[in-house]
């Protein structure tokens, strides 16, 4: 059985609104999205629990550290 991520109906990545080529949805999908408890090692899902929201620059495999995507979303 796939565990979707509970994110998927407001994530604008898996809607696709951030990304122009379609193989990226598809692949950040397939290893993120759509894969079985993987959706709780995206960043973008772990900064969304954290703060409520995600800001686009956040790519489900970021290197950017809590903190680092705290500052460049103030900014």
């Amino acid at each position: 059985m796939i565990i979707k991520c509970p994110k998927t109906e407001n994530c604008p990545l898996f809607n696709k609104k951030l990304l122009k080529r379609e193989s990226s949805y598809n692949a950040y999908k397939n290893l993120y999205c759509c894969t079985k408890e993987r959706f709780k090692e995206c960043k973008r899902y772990i900064v969304s629990n954290e703060l409520g929201h995600c800001a686009d620059f956040v790519m489900p495999n970021s290197s950017y550290s809590m903190e680092e995507i705290m500052t460049k979303m103030k900014n």
